[in-house]
């Protein structure tokens, strides 16, 4: 079992018109609030996009994930810092595989919540 019950890990970025763009061209998800500037000069953030960090940890640690619930609740801009914290909610062995619920919240620079919700996983094991 790579994690424990209670355990916490931090991942944060900040998104640029290139990543907005990037993923435009990837997923072919297109929408003038993400294509065009506000009066600040921003772009509106996917939200599949913002929610790709709470995954961050499948990916560093090898966890395929196959339940995802998502809460966004404010829009994120490009500028923006988002902080996201994530933490082990349930961890537990049956039948040979180690599960998780991953309990996620992630806020922006200016303390307020963006994107809330949790993951559930199965931990791989390549050995």
């Amino acid at each position: 079992m790579k994690f424990k019950q209670g355990q916490e890990f931090t991942y944060e970025r900040s998104f640029t018109k290139e990543d907005v763009k990037g993923f435009i061209d990837l997923a072919h998800y297109t929408g003038r609030h993400h294509e065009e500037e506000n009066q600040d000069g921003e772009v509106m953030i996917q939200g599949l996009l913002t929610a790709t960090l709470p995954t961050s940890l499948g990916g560093q640690y090898d966890l395929l994930v196959y339940q995802m619930h998502y809460n966004l609740t404010k829009p994120v801009y490009t500028g923006d810092h988002i902080v996201c914290q994530i933490r082990v909610d349930q961890a537990e062995e049956k039948r040979g595989r180690v599960y998780y619920k991953l309990g996620f919240s992630c806020k922006n620079q200016k303390d307020q919540e963006v994107l809330s919700g949790y993951l559930k996983a199965i931990e791989l094991n390549f050995d």
